[in-house]
Order: C-alpha cells, then structure tokens, then sequence
C-alpha cells in the first residue's frame, strides 16, 4: 500500500507550490542562494544581488562566483556537505555552532571580497542540506548575513581595550559621580591598589594632601566649563608615598549632552622632577663643593643687595682665592687637591652666619656675602674667624696639609655698582692682597676703581677693533744669513685706530692678555696669518709662518680643537709652515702641562719655537722637557752683545744649549751687519730685526723677498773670503760709530764726566789690537791700512783737544772739536770698509 499524502506535501511538489517556493525565495529580505549537487548556482535571489552586486544572470549556473565567500582558502561548507564530510566542519571553522540532524547545518563567518563591487565585506554565512528520501544530498540552501558593522565595532572595541590594558599611562573611569568604574593595569602599577580595591570608590582616595580645596574647586570649574583639565598633580600611593603625576582630565558626554563618564590619565614623573632637579643643582651650584655657582650668587647677590637697601646695612662681597694651591696639586695630585677644596667649602659654609653665603667660581676661587653688617667692625671679625678655620691643618691620607688665602673686599652700598661689578672689584682687590703679602685681606680701593674703568673702556675700545676689522698683520722676515734665503715670517699684530695712528702690540695686547679677549684675537691672527701664507704659496714662496701665541689662548681647554677647525679651514696649508711660538716664561709655569699640548700640536705637524729666549728661568731639565723645535734668542740680549760682555756671554750660551739639544737658534735683533757678522761667527745662522727688515704688511712681503739682497760681509765671511782673524775690522766701524756717539752726546749735553770717561776709553780695544798685530803683518802695505792708521790717530789727537776743553770748561771749543770727530768718522768708516773689502780673499 502506498502512504497517503498530506495535502500540503502534494502542494509544495506541485507545479504551482514550485514555482511559489521559487518566487518566495526570490522575495526574502535574507540573501540565500542554493547549490545543486554538482555544484552549480541553481536560485540567486534578490537580496543577494543587492548584498554581493552580482546579477543572478551571471551566477546562474555557474560554480565559482560564489566560492568568493571563502576568501580565507578554508573549504566551502557546501563542498563538505556535499562531499559528506559533516564531521570535519568544526575542523575548519572553530566558530562552527553546530546544529541538529547532525551536523546537517553548518556555520562560518570570514571577510570576502565581493568581486563585482570590490568592498570588502564580513559575512556569517549558514549552510543547510535539502536530501531526497534516501537521505542523499541533493541541493544546499546558504545564507547571507552582513556582519560588517558589528566586526568592526568588536575590533575597534578590542584595539580599546589593548590600549586601555596596554597603556603606560595610568587610566581611570568613572560615573558622573565620580565613582570608579574601571582602571588599566598601569593605573595598578603606579598608585599600588588594584582593580577591585578601588571600584566604587572615588579618585579622592589617592589625595596627598599638597593640594588645597582651592585647587580642587578650580579643577572642577574647569571641567564644566570646557570639558578638560589638565596639570600636575600630587597624589599618594598606597603605600603611603608621596609622588608627583601629569594628569589629564576628560568630560566624556551622552547624545543628550550630558555628562557620563568622566576618563582621567596621568604619569608619574618622579623620575623627570629628580633630573629637573639635578639640572636645577648643576646650573646653580657647584659640582665638586655643592656651593652656589656663578649664576646663584649673582641672585643671592642681587637679593642681599636690595635687602641692604631697605635696612640700611652694608654687604661685604669677598673673593677669597688659596695662596700656592698649585703647589698641592703638583705635590699631592688632583684628587688631593679636589678633597682640601671640599673641605675649605665646609669650613667656610660652617664659619659664615645663617644669612651669608659662600660660593665657588671655579678652581681655589671662592666668593663669600656677608650681608646685614652695622659697621666695618663686624666685617673684621667674620673675617679674623674665616682666615683661622682656612688656615687650620687637615689631614687628607695621613698628609697634613696647610694653606693661607688672600681675601678682597668690597662693600655695597660704599661702592654702588652693580652685581658683575662688584665682584670685579673684589676679585681686584684679592690681586692686590697676593701683592702685598699674601694671606691676608685688601679692601677695594675706589681711585683704583676710575682706572680700572677707563681699562675696560678701553679692553671694549678693542673688542671693536677686532669686529671692524681694525687690526692688522704685519710682517717681519727670518733670514739665514751665511745664504741669504728667507725661510720664514713672524707675524706681529699692529691696530690702525685712526688714518694717522698705528699702534703696536706693546700699545694695546697688555689690556687684553688676561681677558678672554685674547683668544679671540689670537684665533683672529692665526686665520689672518695662513690665509697670507696660502697666498704666499700661490706666488710660489713656501714660507713658515711663525704665530706669538699668548699665554691665557695656549692654555685655553679649547686651544688645540680650535687649531685644528682653522687648519681644517685650508686643508692644502702643510701644518709644518706653521710655527708657533710661546714666551719661555709661558711654557716654565706648567713644564708637564705644556710639554702635553705641545707634543698634541707637533703630532698634527705644526712646530713650535721658544720666544724671548733666557729672560726667563729656563734650566736643562726644563729645556730637556720641551719639545720646541726653535729657540729664539731675545732681541736685548743680541742688541747689546758687541758692547756688553755678559750679553754675549748668554748669546753663546744659548746658542750652545741649542747645538746640545739639536735645535734650531734663531736672534732677534740684529739692528747692523756687525750683529749678523758676529752671530755667524758664534754658528747662529738664522736671524729676524731692523738691520734685516721692518715689520711690512702682507702685501709688501713678496716684493721685499724679490729685491732682498744679504749684507755684503754677510756674503764674504759666509764664503770664507775672509779669515776669523780679522774679525775686529769687520766690526770696527760698529764699534767707531757707538763710540763717538756717547762722547758727542756726553758733550752736546754738558755731561762733562760721562765725556771724560768716554776720552779716556780707548775706542774699539780689539781693532787697535789687530791695527797693531794681525793688521800690521798681513795688510801693513796697503794704502787703506796706512790711511786708517793716520785717521786713528788723527781721533785720538782730537780726543785730546776735547779733554782740554773740558777741562777749562770751554764748552764753545769742545763743540767745534766735536764737529772735527764727527767728519772724522765719516772718514774713518769709508776706510774701513775700503780696507774691509781689500781685506777679502779672491
């Protein structure tokens, strides 16, 4: 028997229930689609047209458009179905919700792209089996559900929560009520309470208490009226300790524009307000002593000064510097050096009142303000028990160490300057304590304060030539003189104040040499002087340029960094053409220190010279530990050595220390040839002076070098034309010339006993004794020989005549003689070279 039919089964398998299951799928506001078994898109209703763009013409049938959906490469649902493979949908979708006649459902969700429209789209998407009577599957129903909105606002509500976890920042939420409603994990870390400690409580479980009611009213005011605030803030931990945070406030409003939540950030910032006030430390006290430095002082001066004003007191502004502490430092080391200085800034900060101040510049300077003194009295006093407890033995590693210090003072308002001034004055006036005796104290005096003025008028005077281009280089040659080349130029500094003045260095670099102004001027004449030497190298002349470099720029911490940035300005400059040369007093007054810089200077190639030579207290151990290329003999010395014997003594001497030590000797101040004559004799054959060559300027340089022609007896005692032994001719003329130049001027001035004396010294004492000798037996025949002879005598006869007159007082008569000795020495130099030229060997 066949089974009866239900009425509404014989309706749906109908023609017309078909095509009303048809037309009904077509209408559902769901997008659903069906899949026969092979595969194949048999029903594509509208709403998947709208949801995906693809027309049902174009999916129809087809089996690829609408794998689409499973973007991700994971197997489609409907291919499992359709393969039986039920079992392993949970395997490849974990979102799989399962469903009833097992499995026949199946579930999926995953982001596609639909291929018409290209949007992406994220799509839940149902799948269920349509099977025959046996159970086989025939078709497979899909639907559609954009799920675009809400897994995008699950992600967005995620990427807040990470940030809200994952935030460094302390985060906090709370009701219009400010009631806790929930904090992030660094909120946990900063104040210490965590999450369920604090939810339902109120921020004011963090107060520190620092802040008034005040603070808080004007928070609040803030909130309301522009919906944020935001500032420091001092709350306490959990703990009990108290820290400082940034803090961020933020309204947060509902559609209504009423307030509903309230979301408060903030960083603890311990760490910043520590560096803050190390920063605060270093900029205003000092490092090693922790006094105040330079820029605190001038506050607390400031500030004492105004108080002196209202209460009508007296503040001493005291500098104190230690006598000889360079000496402890050479003795003992730095580190020793560094300990005594700690322990004078606590015997000083122990001795003044809770009023005063005591600071440190820098070094072993110190600086004291003792404010609301009555009188000079009281200043005496503070001063008699700072000088006991400075002076007062310390052990520093079982070395007992004593020093003295030299105190200046000035008071204010007696001197009424302002805050830098009135530290000069002090800083004067502990100079002028060292002066006079060390280990005591000198008030500031005002007269010396109107020259002291007039020389920073004057140090300003300067600082404006240097900017407008006022000073000027000039140049005076080195010469060998055995061959007549030119082998360097000394540069020397001269400032044009005006059209008609021209001032050398003696004039002007005295203000300046213990200013910083000085290392700007010697940076200024070292960029000047090889910018001329590099134009002299384009002329073809490879000179060396030599540079006088003052004390305080040599020993300037960025003097070497400084050398090398102009160097580096003119990279095709050899550095051995630059030749750099500090005073011997200079180099003695720190031998390691110096012997350091230099030896950090020659390794980049520039040379160095010893200037002014023996004025100092140089000794071989010095003079073993400096690696200067040069000494240079000092001009007075080398000016005098034909008439003083000492002088020619040290000439030797140096010149033989030089030879000892294998460095090059250069003289300065050769004013005749007979200097020159007398240097190649002593094997000094490099020289500089006004018998050479004047200071020029750069670009008279060139020319002079083109023209310049050596001294001719220079030339014939270099190509031994002449024999040592007639030397004495060689420089007789010099010595006839000086000679009768103190008797004319003992007698034009009536100087009757300097006049004597002169008569009765016999002129030129090495001349006469060749005249007589070595003269007489190898040059006796020549008419200049017997010519020179008669003129000698013919001098000593008027000599006589100028005695006599003298010695009856005729200053008329020995006037007219005078006019006779001087036409005499003209004679007598004429014969001298006549016979200086026989006297040479062809």
């Amino acid at each position: 028997m066949t089974k009866a039919r239900l009425p509404v089964q014989e309706w749906e398998e109908s023609a017309y229930g078909k095509g009303f299951a048809s037309e009904l799928m077509h209408q559902l506001v769901v997008p659903a689609f069906v899949i026969d078994a092979t595969g194949r898109v048999i029903l594509w209703n509208q709403a998947c047209e709208r949801l995906t763009g693809m027309p049902a013409a174009d999916v129809l049938g087809t089996r690829e458009h609408w794998r689409a959906f499973y973007s991700d490469r994971r197997p489609c649902l409907a291919d499992l179905i359709l393969a039986g493979r039920d079992g392993e949908i949970s395997d490849f979708y974990p979102e799989h919700r399962g469903g009833t006649d097992e499995g026949r459902e199946a579930h999926a969700e995953n982001w596609c792209v639909m291929p018409l429209r290209g949007v992406e789209l994220y799509l839940a998407l149902d799948a269920r089996s349509i099977r025959d009577a046996d159970g086989r599957v025939i078709a497979v129903v899909e639907t559609l559900r954009d799920q675009t909105a809400r897994r995008r606002a699950e992600t967005k509500l995620q990427l807040v929560a990470s940030v809200f976890e994952g935030s460094q920042e302390g985060i906090l939420i709370t009701d219009p009520e400010q009631r806790i409603l929930d904090v992030n994990l660094a909120f946990t870390r900063m104040t210490g309470y965590s999450r369920d400690e604090v939810l339902g409580k109120t921020p004011a479980i963090l107060r520190s208490g620092l802040q008034d009611a005040r603070f808080y009213r004007q928070m609040w005011r803030q909130l309301a009226e522009k919906g944020h605030w935001q500032g420091e803030i001092w709350n306490r931990r959990k703990s009990g300790e108290v820290f400082p945070e940034t803090l961020h406030i933020n309204a947060v409003h509902d559609e209504r524009g009423a307030v509903s939540h309230y979301i408060g950030m903030f960083i603890d910032i311990s760490d910043l307000k520590t560096t803050q006030q190390r920063l605060v430390n270093l900029s205003h006290y000092d490092e090693l002593t922790n006094l105040p430095n330079r820029v605190l002082l001038a506050r607390r001066l400031h500030e004492a000064m105004e108080r002196a004003s209202g209460f009508d007191r007296l503040v001493a502004i005291c500098s104190l510097d230690l006598d000889d502490f360079k000496q402890i430092n050479d003795r003992y080391g730095h580190e020793t050096g560094n300990r005594l200085l700690v322990e004078v800034a606590n015997r000083l900060r122990s001795t003044i009142g809770p009023s005063d101040v005591a600071g440190r510049l820098g070094g072993d300077e110190f600086v004291l303000l003792l404010t609301d003194l009555d009188s000079a009295d009281g200043l005496e006093e503070m001063l008699a028990r700072i000088f006991t407890q400075v002076t007062r033995s310390c052990y520093i590693d079982d070395a007992e160490i004593s020093v003295s210090a030299s105190i200046g003072v000035t008071l204010y308002p007696l001197d009424d300057s302002d805050p830098d001034t009135l530290l000069r004055h002090a800083d004067h006036a502990m100079y002028q304590s060292k002066q006079l005796g060390r280990n005591r104290y000198q008030l500031f005096d005002m007269e010396a304060a109107k020259d002291l003025r007039a020389q920073h008028q004057e140090l300003e005077r300067i600082r404006e030539a240097l900017q407008y281009g006022e000073l000027r280089l000039f140049y005076q040659p080195k010469v060998n003189l055995r061959t007549g080349q030119v082998v360097g130029l000394e540069a020397l500094i001269r400032w044009q104040k005006d059209a008609d003045t021209l001032l050398g260095p003696q004039d002007f670099l005295p203000i300046v040499e213990h200013s910083p102004l000085i290392v700007d001027i010697g940076e200024w004449v070292l960029r000047q002087a090889i910018d001329h030497a590099m134009q002299w190298r384009e002329q073809g002349l490879d000179l060396i340029v030599s540079v006088n470099i003052a004390a305080r720029h040599f020993q300037h911490p960025d003097f070497l960094a400084g050398l090398q940035r102009v160097l580096a300005e003119h990279p095709e400059m050899p550095p051995d053409r630059l030749e750099l040369e500090i005073l011997e007093s200079t180099a003695l007054d720190d031998v390691l220190t110096m012997r350091a810089l230099m030896a950090e200077c020659q390794r980049i190639g520039v040379r160095f010279a010893l200037d002014d030579f023996g004025t100092g207290y140089s000794s071989l151990s010095y003079l073993k530990q400096l690696p200067a290329d040069t000494l240079k003999i000092d001009r007075s010395f080398v000016r005098d050595m034909l008439d003083d014997q000492d002088d020619l003594a040290l000439v030797e001497g140096v010149i033989g220390l030089a030879a000892t030590f294998r460095k090059q000797v250069v003289a300065e101040g050769v004013e005749t040839p007979e200097h020159g004559l007398l240097l190649m004799q002593l094997e000094c054959d490099y020289a500089q002076g006004f018998g050479i060559a004047r200071p020029m300027p750069a670009e008279q340089v060139a020319e002079w070098i083109s023209s310049y022609r050596p001294d001719w007896k220079w030339t014939l005692f270099a190509d031994r034309r002449c024999r040592i032994q007639d030397m004495p001719v060689l420089l007789a003329g010099y010595e006839y010339s000086r000679w009768l130049e103190r008797l004319v001027k003992g007698v034009e001035r009536r100087e009757y006993c300097d006049a004597m004396n002169g008569i009765e010294e016999l002129p030129s004492p090495r001349f006469l004794a060749w005249l007589k000798g070595e003269g007489r037996r190898y040059y006796g025949r020549l008419p200049e020989y017997r010519e020179l002879t008669y003129l000698h005598y013919e001098l000593l006869h008027a000599c006589a005549r100028v005695g006599a007159a003298l010695d009856l007082d005729d200053g008329s008569v020995a006037d007219a003689v005078c006019e006779d000795l001087q036409e005499l020495e003209r004679r007598i130099l004429a014969m001298t070279q006549a016979l200086q030229r026989r006297t040479a060997i062809p």
